[in-house]
């Protein structure tokens, strides 16, 4: 199983997230910095068994919290919809 972190723990904004996600995910095309973007690219990228571990989770600024769980959301369908990607928020 493959496992990739993404660490959003110096994440001030929601530019700083995509940031962390874009180099993370090293996607072989350029995408759009939003959430149907980020559902696009990751609900058909991984034919492999996969893991995105979250951490940073809670120190993202609080007024991005909410962006943050949309993120999360995010993660959760493309895992219901493609169920060989899993998503853990570590603490």
């Amino acid at each position: 199983m493959e496992k990739i972190i993404l660490d959003f723990s110096k994440c001030k904004n929601a530019l700083d997230m995509y940031d962390v996600m874009h180099k993370t995910f090293a996607f072989p095309y350029k995408w759009g910095n939003n959430l149907s973007a980020l559902f696009d690219a990751t609900s058909y990228y991984w034919e492999d068994e996969t893991c995105l571990v979250i951490r940073g989770y809670h120190m993202v600024p609080k007024e991005w919290q909410p962006y943050i769980d949309d993120i999360l959301k995010i993660f959760q369908r493309v895992h219901d919809e493609t169920p060989n990607v899993t998503f853990i928020v570590e603490s």
